[in-house]
């Protein structure tokens, strides 16, 4: 990495997935950030060291602050480093609009009342609502000013220059990062090597995000790449087989989702069904959020029904 002038920074996350890796771009005696982790002391304190230990000025030597996309462990720390470094934050004009709606105690309440309508109990949703205020802390505050890129826009980070390319799926406006040249791309959450990325659907954007995300693997696959650096896990080197294993786990995971609508009912019960094992309040937001990925996945193809009962209920049936 180190030869692109590449950097990777791993900061930890108070969750089951305990990391997310970000990166220290430089050209010359010039530095960018990609990525930024969640608002914690213990973010700005892996952030210092790297900064002493590649003997940047905070103040003075670092030119931009670029995110891959709108999820918090990537944007979290966004505002403090841009308050820190003085250095604007660059994310995609959709991801820059997302981080400025999702983030809010009004979207917060639509998303429980969202998960209230298919099926969430009472009692999960008051957790919820619990945790929505204490997760808040790890997101403020938002950067001042957001500059945003388009697809096709190329990007100097570090020795080589980028092609930002368009891979929703796991996030709305997600953005990956491409050099032909050397075959690199910076992955974001795009593509990982020991789990599949969350596709999760909660009630605003892309209404199928399954569908968004096989098209934008298929278009990732169709490029000549032999190194991805990803935002979890190691680092990616037999891409094509990745691909490939993701693709295959959506397949079976729809497969499984399709057994388990029985009769009619809400993706809660069916959501009960796929995750056996206790979950945390984060976990089962994200468990939801699969389900009813999948379930508008398998409506889209017309293998399954969704209906609104006249309480507001969403329900699902063969």
């Amino acid at each position: 990495m180190e030869k692109y002038g590449l950097y990777q920074i791993t900061i930890p996350l108070p969750f089951r997935l305990n990391h997310v890796h970000c990166y220290l771009a430089r050209q010359g005696n010039r530095w960018k950030i990609i990525d930024t982790g969640l608002n914690r002391k213990e973010t700005e304190n892996v952030w210092q060291e790297a900064f002493e230990t590649n003997g940047i000025n905070v103040a003075e030597d670092i030119d931009d602050i670029i995110l891959t996309h709108h999820h918090p462990d990537h944007l979290g720390f966004a505002g403090r480093m841009e308050e820190w470094t003085q250095a604007p934050v660059k994310i995609s004009k959709l991801a820059g609009y997302w981080a400025q709606y999702v983030w809010q105690d009004s979207t917060y309440s639509k998303t429980r009342e969202f998960f209230e309508n298919n099926g969430l109990p009472a009692d999960l949703l008051v957790d919820m609502a619990e945790y929505d205020q204490k997760f808040h802390s790890y997101l403020m505050p938002l950067p001042k000013r957001l500059e945003t890129f388009e697809e096709g826009e190329y990007l100097q980070i570090g020795e080589l220059k980028y092609e930002a390319i368009s891979t929703p799926g796991h996030a709305d406006g997600h953005m990956c990062f491409y050099n032909l040249e050397e075959k690199v791309l910076l992955g974001g959450d795009h593509i990982l090597k020991k789990i599949t990325p969350n596709i999760s659907y909660y009630g605003y954007g892309e209404e199928n995000p399954l569908k968004a995300y096989i098209e934008s693997l298929n278009r990732i696959q169709s490029l000549e790449i032999s190194l991805i650096l990803p935002g979890h896990g190691p680092i990616i080197t037999d891409v094509g087989e990745r691909i490939n294993e993701i693709l295959k786990h959506h397949e079976e995971r729809l497969a499984q989702v399709l057994d388990d609508v029985i009769g009619e009912e809400t993706a809660y019960d069916i959501c009960n069904r796929l995750f056996k094992r206790e979950l945390t309040v984060h976990e089962q937001r994200f468990a939801m959020g699969e389900t009813l990925a999948h379930l508008n996945y398998l409506v889209g193809l017309g293998e399954i029904q969704k209906s609104v009962d006249d309480g507001g209920n969403v329900l699902f049936k063969k």
